[in-house]
């Protein structure tokens, strides 16, 4: 089956500037304006952070949670060099790109929310750098991975984009792409190493908050709990987006790399869950899951929406339904996402008198910046060959640009005889 779909193809056949295109732009303008602002007049004016909660939902939200939806290029990536499931091959494409867009729009807010950004400069001076801060792990680690791995993978769609365009200059894009070939396996290796060492270390750098973090989530494991909701978390956010695309594209499904990739979740998810409740157990706080807090309340949503996933994408891979796909993608999406913004956020308690809520400024800026991104990936999905497609789809986009052309001749033609007449 997998040999049917070979290609990616671009949405030839929708529209480009749609009504929803036009207001997430819109939106993710004003955003911009909104972060010059902050720029200009700082952090107390723009948003609601303060002594007690020096990180707000750009850091927490953009930073931590969707970054770990844009791990699919990472968990993807392993599933098919190191376990050998090359009919992901066909989905890799969608997973660099939305790797990509998700790091970028993380590192521009980590951008507006660093109070002096114009000294941003020093992590290129070894000599000013603490080696014992997982934070400057993580300053240097997701900017090189953004630039080089992810980047790179993502300029091979473009490069094909740029040979049609521009025939006559085509043997400038094919050298740049045998260029590429050449140093992948470099790309392939950074690709694979700096995302779990900054991944880890955003988990390392809960640890250091200590009792400020609810004891259901602060864990010494929690370098090794958050790469691995980074790894169901990349499988089931692919996922989602090829679903996605399907509702609101008609694209076709290739439901064998669908449920692999949900086969491949849950059992993360499995594996997962089971090191959390030993961990629990071990530390003797797992009778605080049943008090009736605000933290245990928490606790069970998550792993309720977990263990969906566990049986959805078991079931769904199973009956090769893509209804249960999309709600097992769902659900594995919001659980992770919901474990990494508790112990950063609504679990998180550094003084018993601070408080924090967003301002309408940072929460405008943080989705503008995430609409930017969705933006983005339709634009690369409707010139780019990015979606995963069957060799009759793009037979198809073959047929239409040929009569397009013809057409367009035919007119030339007419015109042409027209004014000689």
């Amino acid at each position: 089956m997998n040999k049917h779909w070979q290609r990616c193809v671009p949405l030839y056949d929708v529209p480009l500037f749609t009504r929803a295109f036009r207001v997430l732009c819109a939106f993710g303008a004003v955003a911009c304006v909104l972060a010059l602002y902050r720029e200009l007049v700082g952090l107390g004016p723009a948003s609601g952070m303060n002594d007690g909660y020096a990180w707000g939902v750009w850091k927490t939200f953009n930073i931590m949670v969707l970054t770990g939806l844009g791990s699919g290029s990472f968990a993807i990536g392993i599933a098919v060099w190191i376990f050998g499931q090359h009919k992901l091959h066909a989905v890799m494409r969608t997973a660099v790109l939305s790797s990509f867009l998700t790091y970028a729009s993380g590192l521009a807010l980590l951008g507006v929310d660093v109070g002096r950004p114009w000294n941003f400069y020093s992590i290129l001076m070894p000599w000013r750098w603490n080696l014992h801060s997982p934070m400057m792990e993580i300053a240097f680690c997701m900017p090189l991975y953004t630039a080089v791995p992810l980047l790179l993978e993502n300029l091979p769609a473009t490069l094909d984009w740029l040979q049609e365009r521009f025939p006559s200059i085509a043997f400038v894009f094919a050298a740049a792409e045998q260029m590429l070939r050449n140093v992948y396996p470099f790309v392939l290796g950074l690709g694979f190493l700096l995302p779990a060492m900054h991944q880890s270390s955003l988990g390392a750098l809960m640890l250091l908050a200590g009792p400020e973090v609810h004891p259901l989530w602060q864990t010494p494991l929690l370098p090794l709990l958050y790469v691995g909701a980074a790894g169901f978390m990349g499988f089931a956010f692919v996922s989602f987006i090829l679903l996605l695309a399907h509702l609101v594209w008609n694209r076709p499904l290739d439901m064998d790399v669908l449920c692999t990739m949900s086969r491949l979740a849950a059992w993360i998810v499995s594996v997962w869950l089971a090191v959390r409740f030993a961990d629990l157990v071990l530390r003797g706080v797992f009778a605080l899951a049943f008090k009736a807090t605000q933290p245990a309340a928490l606790f069970w949503l998550e792993t309720g929406l977990l263990v969906a996933t566990i049986a959805l994408g078991f079931t769904a891979s199973r009956q090769q339904n893509p209804k249960l796909l999309f709600h097992a993608s769902l659900a594995a999406c919001l659980g992770g996402m919901l474990y990494r913004f508790d112990p950063t956020m609504l679990v998180y308690q550094p003084i018993a008198s601070a408080h924090y809520f967003p301002s309408v400024m940072e929460l405008v800026i943080g989705a503008g910046f995430v609409a930017l991104s969705i933006a983005a990936f339709a634009l690369a999905a409707k010139h780019l060959a990015i979606l995963p497609a069957p060799l009759t789809t793009w037979m198809a986009m073959e047929r239409a640009q040929t009569i397009a052309w013809m057409s367009t001749s035919t007119q030339d033609e007419t015109l042409g005889c027209a004014a000689a007449d």
